[in-house]
């Protein structure tokens, strides 16, 4: 019994764990869309970016336009330091995982460790997966990436990221102003003025009497009421007459004038006669 529960037991020595495929690198972009996107042009590649993320109207959202121009700036950075396809894949996933960070209410801190203990192999991103594709400099270079970029303007990504965009509408609405219709008012009558009914009357109002005719009625009116006292006209005010009153006026004050005039002059030729007599005195 005892021989087969030694065959039976297994030897911890020789139990071999199964080795854990890394998908790391390509949780956000498969390796032929990594490839692919290295290969384009700037423009090609954000077109590309919006596509496969998916970025929908980059142009009028925030969120969408941020996050493709960070992947963006990572492809070129990617070129520049001459990294492969698994690197610069290793490298969109860290910053997928830090953007949601982000957005999740995360202090500068908390993420400035967090990519620290990554980028170290000092933390598992899965379990039994470690982002050990990058060699000492290349961390050192990816560091100083993020803190030109994340880091220094964190602010303004949880800004872009984590308020809610308010939506503006644009009207497109076009208004065209046609002629109105034959026999109608333009501009029409406004309701709290004269009403349409009294605008019609107004326009259908029978034409005035000539002057004959008022002299006729006029003649009638004095035939049959000659015992009604009539009143006498007003008096006309000729030009003679209101010359003749401007003169009287004006004479009159041209006269107080002078008289005025006349006195003050006197009193202080008083004055200096007394005040030259006072300094001949003296003098004598």
């Amino acid at each position: 019994r005892s021989t087969s529960k030694a065959e039976s037991t297994p030897d911890p020595a020789e139990q071999v764990e199964t080795p854990v495929e890394n998908t790391i690198p390509w949780e956000v972009f498969t390796s032929e869309q990594v490839t692919l996107l290295l290969s384009l042009e700037p423009s090609a590649a954000l077109s590309k970016l919006c596509e496969l993320i998916p970025a929908t109207e980059t142009h009028i959202n925030l969120s969408n336009s941020i996050t493709a121009d960070t992947y963006l700036y990572l492809l070129h950075f990617a070129n520049r330091k001459q990294l492969n396809e698994t690197k610069t894949g290793a490298l969109l996933t860290l910053f997928k995982h830090l953007l949601a960070m982000i957005k999740d209410g995360k202090s500068l801190l908390e993420i400035v460790m967090e990519s620290s203990q990554l980028l170290t192999c000092q933390k598992d991103f899965h379990p039994k997966m470690r982002m050990d594709f990058f060699s000492k400099e290349e961390v050192i270079s990816v560091t100083e990436y993020l803190k030109s970029t994340l880091f220094q303007h964190f602010k303004l990504y949880r800004f872009t990221l984590s308020e809610r965009q308010e939506d503006t509408i644009i009207s497109l609405e076009k208004i065209v102003n046609t002629c109105p219709p034959l026999g109608t008012f333009d501009p029409p009558p406004l309701a709290e003025a004269i009403s349409d009914h009294d605008i019609e009357v107004y326009l259908n109002a029978p034409p005035p009497e000539s002057e004959k005719e008022e002299e006729e009625e006029g003649e009638e009116g004095v035939e049959v009421g000659e015992k009604e006292a009539v009143e006498p006209a007003p008096p006309v005010i000729s030009m003679r007459n209101v010359q003749a009153v401007l003169d009287t006026v004006g004479g009159e004050m041209l006269d107080k004038l002078a008289r005025d005039m006349s006195t003050k002059c006197a009193e202080k030729e008083g004055q200096y006669m007394n005040r030259l007599n006072k300094v001949k005195k003296s003098m004598d």
